[in-house]
Formats: structure tokens, C-alpha cells, sequence
């Protein structure tokens, strides 16, 4: 059985995640654990969320899932589980976050900070930064507009919003969250960071479409698709 850690910013990026790896991994041979640190310092209180699944002998994949509570100090988090997470067998860690509240020209000197003196063995730590927020990547997959309402077309976003989400890069859009609320808006519908307004969201988005048509126009994605490729 092979176990990775996942340390994710906030409550979007693990409802993402947790999806993400369910739909590409295959919840029959996977069993995911999810755990919301709650307090910060050298030893995080962490407690058991959602529907933590208890491995049997046809699982493959054990997903640790840290829902970081919206707080950017995944770097520290990671520091502090480390060591319990080598003993307890995991054999990779991936940190995922936003750029924002960080500007685009910072993000060279973000991605160092966060690799700077991180150990690489006995694991490795892998840090994903969505460029600027993992909602560029919600805007990226198109598809899902319908999802939300049948009047959500691509085409009037486009004429009605400053930008493209077929043909667009969303990865330069410097505040993703706010345009996929602008989207919504059009029908009379919003998004918020609100825990039914994200799963409503990801759960319209098409992984398949996302994995293998999407990815390579959207390099921070990329980088999470390709962690997920290795398991294999």
C-alpha cells in the first residue's frame, strides 16, 4: 500500500483534492484520511474530518489529507509532521497552495522559500503553487459552466466579461476567485469560499476533461496530475 501526505491551505484545495485523487486513483483501491489542523506552534492539534476511510487489504492507495484551516504556514506544518509521518510509512509529501495573498512577481522567490532547507530524504517534499488560486483552474475547465446552469454558456461570459475561458490562459488572471463569482453572477448565482458553494463547484468539474485534455495548458495543475502519475 502506498501512502502520501497531503498538506492543502485551506477547505477548497482539500475538497479538490480529496475529489481529484478519488476520480483518478479509484475510490475502490483507495482510502483517504482527512484531518484539520487546528492550532499552530511545534505540535498542531489535528482532528479527524469527513468520512476518513479505514484501509482493507484490496486498498492501494492510503491519501492523508491536512486541511491547513486557510493558514499559508503549510512549510512549518510540514516540518512539525514530518518525522510521524516517515515512521508511519509515507513515502512522499505535496504541499498544495495558493500564490495569493503573494503577488505574481514573487512567486520565484515563494517557490524557493518554501523548498529552502526542506528535506528531500528519506521522502520527498513536493510544493504545488496554483497560480494565483486553484480557482484558475475550476475556470479552466470550461465544461462545467453548464453544470451550474444550462444559460452558463463559454460564450456569454465572453461577451459579457473581460475574458475567454476556452481560449484564455486563466493562469495569468491575477484573481481567479472573484471571476468565477462574476461568472456565476451572470445567472444569478455566486461563489464563495463557503463549503457548499465549493462542492457545488467541484463537483461539476469534469476530472477526465481536467486530466487529460486540460493539463498542459495549465502547468500548476500539471505538477499535480504528474505527483499523481508516478503512483502508478
Amino acid at each position: 500500500m502506498r501512502r502520501i501526505a497531503f498538506f492543502v491551505e485551506g477547505l477548497t484545495e482539500r475538497i479538490f483534492v480529496e475529489k481529484f485523487v478519488s476520480e483518478i486513483l479509484g475510490q475502490q483501491h483507495l482510502a483517504v484520511e482527512l484531518k484539520k489542523i487546528q492550532g499552530g506552534g511545534r505540535s498542531p492539534i489535528t482532528v479527524i474530518q469527513g468520512n476518513s476511510q479505514i484501509p482493507i487489504p484490496q486498498t492501494r492507495f492510503y491519501i492523508l489529507i491536512y486541511d491547513c484551516g486557510g493558514d499559508s504556514k503549510i512549510r512549518s506544518y510540514i516540518d512539525d509532521q514530518r518525522e510521524s509521518l516517515i515512521s508511519s510509512g509515507y513515502e512522499k509529501i505535496i504541499g498544495v497552495r495558493d500564490v495569493f495573498p503573494e503577488s505574481r512577481a514573487d512567486i520565484f522567490l515563494l517557490r524557493q522559500g518554501l523548498y529552502y532547507g526542506t528535506p528531500q530524504q528519506p521522502i520527498p517534499t513536493v510544493f504545488i503553487l496554483a497560480i494565483m488560486e486553484i480557482e484558475s483552474w475550476f475556470l479552466s475547465e470550461h465544461s462545467h459552466f453548464l453544470r451550474i446552469d444550462p444559460l452558463l454558456t463559454p460564450a456569454l461570459i465572453s461577451s459579457n466579461l473581460a475574458f475567454d475561458p476556452i481560449n484564455d490562459d486563466m493562469e495569468g488572471r491575477n484573481n481567479p476567485a472573484a471571476d468565477l463569482h462574476s461568472c456565476y453572477n451572470l445567472v444569478g448565482k455566486a461563489y464563495t469560499k463557503k463549503e457548499a458553494n465549493v462542492k457545488r463547484t467541484v463537483d461539476s468539474l469534469d476530472f477526465a476533461f481536467l486530466y487529460f485534455n486540460i493539463r498542459n495548458t495549465l502547468p500548476s495543475f500539471n505538477s499535480l496530475a504528474n505527483e499523481i502519475d508516478s503512483l502508478f
